[in-house]
């Protein structure tokens, strides 16, 4: 039996559409929040799962981690939690030097 050019098999159209229904399933959240300047160590943020509207459970299935745009790590995530606390003190003139607004 022949196959009508209509019904051959678009193998590289398939992989492509398992691809994307896979992946569309995955994204990049980000969340922005507000800390005073020199907080302490171990100050609570906030809670990055209730941010971001999803479960404790979740948060760890996708493997939640910060990603710092510096050499230091100032936060702490909790995966288990979600908490997002101060992991190392910040200073303002050290972050941004005399620029308005430091953010």
């Amino acid at each position: 039996m022949k196959l009508r050019k209509s019904e051959e098999p678009l193998p590289g159209r398939a992989v492509a559409l398992i691809l994307l229904l896979c992946v569309s399933g995955m994204r990049a959240e980000t969340a922005r929040y507000s800390v005073p300047e020199e907080e302490e160590r171990g100050s609570f943020v906030a809670n990055i799962a209730k941010g971001l509207g999803l479960t404790r459970e979740e948060l760890l299935a996708r493997r939640a981690r910060l990603v710092p745009e510096g050499e230091k790590q100032y936060f702490q995530l909790n995966q288990h939690t979600g908490d997002l606390v101060v992991r190392e003190q910040m200073d303002r003139e050290e972050l941004c030097g005399q620029s308005e607004p430091c953010l």
